[in-house]
This record gives structure tokens, C-alpha cells and sequence, in this order.
């Protein structure tokens, strides 16, 4: 089977480099302006190019699986009742409100703005060495569109429909995510009927990379019951 991997905001597909090594068939898709070209305004729009991506492909029953913003986009996807295999979840949320002062900071001082949203999205406990990993990815990305990923991620919200989603489901969260909070997970696993949830403790937000893998044993596992 086919997973597709999509990245949160302001990232790029790197983001799953041990995901990609790990898991054969597997595509890690580079959502628009991440870091070519433009970003796009909203998460549905970004769902409206991955639904062309999976269809200009020819992938037939894929098991998608987003981070952040991407697993908003993955929500989005699956409400379309789009003939997936299943639906991975990773450190995201029905609804996906963003602090104010990161908002601000796009602005005023992106690289500043970057080492803040690294450091609150790893593990108190992380190496420094990943925090300065994805702040280095953030600086790849151009700040007009991560604010506009920022923004979007604000403005989405299914918190009132996510209970529809019918396609076999994976939460994944780290159990120290300052960005995404396990609640945030609880409420995924809660609403959508005979989902697994899965918390991965010494992680934060980006789970994937700070603990790859315990986080690949439990998408190995969900892969395996489909």
C-alpha cells in the first residue's frame, strides 16, 4: 500500500526523512511554497492539492498520514469521503488555533519567530540539535507563507464533524506536545469510531523525528491490521 506523508506549516517534506527510509512505497509530498514556489491560504486548499496529487498519481487507496497541519489537511480529506485505506493523525487536532505572539513574530522578526516555534515544538528534554533542525527547515520556507500556514491553521476547525470520519485511524502524539496537547489527541480518538491512539512519551510535537522509532513501530503496526 501507498502512504503518503504531508508535512505541517512551514516545513517541507524532510520532516519525514526516517518515515520515507523506513517505509517502502511511502511519498513524503511538498505541499505548495514549502519551500517552491507559493503557499496557499487555507487547509482546504492544501487538501484540494493533494486530492489532485493522489488522483494525477494514480494511487489507488492510500493510507495518508499528516503532521500539524497536516494532519488537518488529512482530516479534510477524509470528511471528503475519499476512498482511503486509512488515516494517520500525528500531532494535530480537530480544530488548530495558533498563539497569537507566534503570529506576531512572523512579522516582526521571522528568525526569531523560527527559533521560538522550533523550541516549543520538540520535547523540553530534546537535543538542541533538533531544535536547531527545524528551525533550520522554518528558514527554508519563505515567513509570507508560514504566516499564511500559521493562519490557516487558525482558521480551521471540524471539531463538529470529525465524528463522520468512517476510514480506520491512527492518533499519534508525543506526550510532552506543548503545540498540539494530547487533549487534542484524546478528543481525535474519542470522536472517530474505532480509532487507535497512540502516545509516544519523551516526545513532543514533531514525534516523528524526536522519537522516529517508536513512532514507526506503531505505524508499522497500524499498517499491518489494515
Amino acid at each position: 500500500m501507498t502512504v503518503l506523508f504531508i508535512h505541517g506549516a512551514g516545513a517541507n517534506p524532510s520532516v519525514w526523512h526516517f518515515q520515507t527510509l523506513h517505509f517502502r512505497d511511502s511519498v513524503a509530498v511538498e505541499l505548495p511554497g514549502h519551500p517552491n514556489g507559493s503557499g496557499l491560504a487555507t487547509v482546504g486548499s492544501y487538501a484540494d492539492f493533494v486530492e489532485d496529487q493522489i488522483r494525477e498519481k494514480g494511487i489507488r487507496q492510500p493510507v495518508i498520514a499528516g503532521h500539524s497541519m497536516g494532519g488537518g489537511i488529512c482530516i479534510e480529506l477524509a470528511l471528503r469521503k475519499l476512498d482511503l485505506r486509512g488515516l494517520v493523525l500525528v500531532g494535530t487536532g480537530a480544530r488548530l488555533r495558533v498563539r497569537p505572539d507566534f503570529l506576531a513574530k512572523i512579522q516582526e522578526n521571522y528568525e526569531e519567530a523560527a527559533r521560538s516555534i522550533a523550541t516549543w515544538s520538540v520535547a523540553t528534554s530534546a537535543d538542541p540539535m533538533l531544535v536547531d533542525r527545524v528551525m533550520s527547515d522554518l528558514m527554508r520556507v519563505r515567513p509570507e507563507v508560514t504566516l499564511g500556514d500559521f493562519r490557516a491553521c487558525d482558521q480551521f476547525d471540524r471539531m463538529e464533524r470529525v465524528g463522520e470520519i468512517g476510514c480506520r485511524t491512527l492518533v499519534i502524539c508525543g506526550e510532552e506536545d506543548r503545540m498540539t496537547p494530547l487533549k487534542y489527541a484524546q478528543y481525535l480518538h474519542e470522536k472517530i469510531s474505532g480509532s487507535k491512539l497512540v502516545t509516544i512519551p519523551g516526545a513532543g510535537h514533531g514525534v516523528m523525528l524526536e522519537k522516529h522509532r517508536e513512532f514507526n513501530r506503531a505505524l508499522e503496526s497500524f499498517l499491518a491490521s489494515l
